[in-house]
């Protein structure tokens, strides 16, 4: 890929690598399909470089308002609880505050003491605020100092997929999050679309550009027409 890069850098030398393309008139913002940009930072895993880290997963990155709070505690908890879950779909984790490393590294030994588990996955560092304000996580309505809870999915071309904001006092929903991801892969799998409340097991649809006699030649008896706009079809999950 033939990209040209301009890279910002913080006060305690974070840096952002992002394509000459974003440069807009206004703040770039993380929108579906866009690339996400390089960047570094320190973490409770030691530096970081986030392409070289993420090569050939999936990614959640997620924001959360501070160390040491009640529902950032809990969704913390609640992603380590589900880790077996996210690795069977290929995902990792990372998370990302306006806190030191140190204090991500004591607050972590809080929840693994309190819950009884292991946080297997990187808290990165942000201090400045620097990266937060440059991934859009920082709202000026929403407090405007601390990120939102806010999650990015990240595929393996390092393509933005999907994008969840939560103000501060609403925890994040690790079994939505895992059923968006299932999602998408199937998407990806089988060209197949996912219907509101639809889980993993469960009938998917047929897009619009797969016409009738394309779907008899795919899917053979294993697909339904309840009106042109509405087909169900069942495919395997892998």
């Amino acid at each position: 890929m033939n990209m040209q890069f301009f890279t910002g850098r913080g006060r305690h030398g974070e840096t952002v690598q992002l394509p000459r393309a974003y440069m807009q008139h206004v703040k770039w913002v993380p929108r579906i399909g866009d690339i996400f940009p390089n960047f570094s930072a320190h973490s409770t895993h030691g530096p970081l470089e986030f392409h070289r880290w993420a090569e050939g997963s999936w990614v959640m990155l997620f924001s959360h308002p501070a160390a040491f709070t009640s529902v950032c505690t809990t969704e913390i908890a609640g992603f380590a609880l589900a880790q077996d879950e996210f690795a069977a779909r290929g995902v990792r984790l990372m998370a990302l505050s306006r806190d030191t490393t140190e204090t991500h590294r004591r607050w972590v030994e809080d929840i693994e003491r309190m819950f009884e588990i292991e946080v297997p996955f990187p808290l990165i560092e942000d201090e400045t605020g620097y990266l937060s304000s440059a991934f859009s996580m920082i709202h000026p309505n929403e407090g405007g100092h601390h990120a939102v809870r806010k999650s990015i999915i990240i595929d393996p071309a390092l393509r933005v997929r999907m994008i969840f904001e939560y103000p501060y006092f609403v925890g994040r929903s690790t079994d939505e999050t895992l059923r968006v991801i299932d999602a998408l892969q199937t998407q990806d799998r089988h060209g197949v679309a996912t219907g509101g409340d639809w889980h993993r097991g469960e009938d998917r649809l047929l897009p619009p550009h797969v016409g009738d006699a394309r779907a008899r030649f795919l899917y053979g008896e294993r697909w339904t027409k309840f009106c042109d706009y509405l087909r169900t079809v069942s495919v395997e999950d892998d």
